[in-house]
């Protein structure tokens, strides 16, 4: 499942477990909250993997920085992905 979708799900559901239909500037905002959590999160663990990469690859720094290279674009790729559903 893609990210938007991931978003979108979880904005139904706000408003299903309050059992209320939004005006399309609530989902807005209640979907613009729930991007900055997601992405708040993602750069945190994103913080996370790249300590771990860099303690277990310690002997091989060039491993380390090709990992979290990788990691780097990733998390590119999903802010931008996310920041396309605003």
């Amino acid at each position: 499942m893609e990210l938007h979708q991931h978003v979108k799900t979880a904005t139904q559901g706000v408003f299903e477990a309050l059992d209320t239909s939004p005006s399309e500037e609530q989902a807005k905002a209640v979907s613009a909250i729930i991007q900055e959590a997601v992405i708040k999160a993602v750069q945190e663990s994103r913080s996370t993997f790249v300590d771990v990469a860099r303690e277990c690859c310690s002997a091989d720094r060039d491993l380390a920085h090709k990992i979290t290279e990788e990691i780097r674009l990733a998390n590119i790729a999903l802010i931008a992905n996310l920041s396309s559903l605003r």
